[in-house]
């Protein structure tokens, strides 16, 4: 178990496997970035949970993109699932947040991937907790 709390992140191939806990500050957005998209990395998985809610988001972002969404790096691999939500964009996303102001301590993401998509899904106690970027 880990805390993402007030720095940004670049995680590894050693982080699979963990849990993070997160919590949003009240100073700055927490950026978490994905390993590089590799089929070497196949497998790899990770837990995010909201520790702690605040008025800034928390980001989980595809390796050389940006929070905002970009055309760099990893950019749109991540395949995010929302019970209910036919929203299509969210199966080509560049980043996942805990979102400012919105988020619930509990919620929660997880992700995986088999080396070409990064697959996430989410529990979230309100509609708006959880969203997919770009």
């Amino acid at each position: 178990v880990e805390s993402l709390d007030t720095t940004d992140k670049q995680l590894t191939p050693g982080d699979s496997g963990k849990t993070f806990m997160c919590d949003q500050n009240s100073t700055a957005d927490v950026d978490v970035f994905l390993p590089q998209m590799s089929t070497k990395i196949a497998g790899w998985n990770a837990r995010f949970f909201m520790r702690t809610a605040s008025s800034n988001d928390v980001h989980i972002i595809a390796y050389g993109s940006a929070a905002a969404g970009a055309t760099t790096g990893d950019s749109d691999t991540i395949v995010y699932l929302e019970e209910g939500d036919t929203n299509t964009a969210n199966l080509a996303a560049d980043t996942l947040q805990f979102t400012a102001s919105a988020a619930a301590v509990g919620d929660w993401i997880e992700i995986f991937t088999d080396g070409s998509k990064w697959y996430a899904q989410g529990h979230a106690v309100a509609d708006a907790s959880i969203t997919a970027v770009g």
